[in-house]
């Protein structure tokens, strides 16, 4: 037991190795990381898992590329060790609960801080708008104007829509992932779409 929290003390202070490329799932508790990270490891994954509570560890295989994906835990008191893993980070997937409006503009927040770091001046960006099953989420588009999203200079970005729990918009997370993001590390293009389901 306590070698197992020492693993995981060390984890939390060990951001990827030089060179390795990886991904980032960002946002805040709750908004469905870990469901989508799990959806997409299925999908896409070696087989290779490592989790604790700070973070998922997935190796992924797009194209004839390996990649590290980590899920970072989006609790407050986590959210500083974000910055341990923005070194060789080749895109960004920010979730965000369409459900829950009072916590928009705290999303809003974290995702302006993440941005604001230099070592993520030119990564991609990929916001999953999840729960759209819910009762009450809000659309893609409402949630590109109440985050000032289309204010986003600079920088390649997609959202989409989808529902982890009922399988919604999941295929074009695949899609986005395994084609869009290869594409995009390659592209010095900035432009920005909506993908709507």
């Amino acid at each position: 037991m306590c070698f197992s929290g020492s693993v995981s003390l060390i984890r939390k202070l060990l951001p990827p190795r030089a060179g390795e490329p990886c991904l980032l799932v960002l946002g805040l508790d709750n908004a469905g990381k870990s469901s989508l990270t799990g959806s997409l490891a299925d999908k896409l994954g070696d087989g290779n898992v490592t989790a604790s509570m700070e973070v998922t560890e997935v190796r992924l295989k797009i194209k004839n590329t390996k990649i590290k994906m980590f899920d970072l835990n989006g609790r407050l008191k986590n959210r500083q060790l974000w910055a341990n893993y923005y070194k060789n980070v080749r895109g960004l997937i920010f979730v965000i609960d369409s459900k829950d409006a009072a916590r928009l503009s705290e999303a809003r927040c974290v995702l302006c801080d993440v941005l604001l770091d230099e070592r993520l001046r030119n990564v991609p960006l990929l916001i999953v708008a999840n729960k759209q099953d819910a009762l009450g989420a809000m659309s893609g588009r409402l949630m590109v104007d109440l985050m000032g999203l289309s204010r986003l200079e600079g920088r390649e970005w997609i959202i989409l829509e989808c529902s982890v729990t009922t399988g919604s918009g999941i295929q074009t997370f695949y899609r986005a992932s395994s084609v869009g993001f290869p594409r995009i590390y390659e592209s010095d293009r900035i432009n920005h779409s909506f993908i709507e389901l």
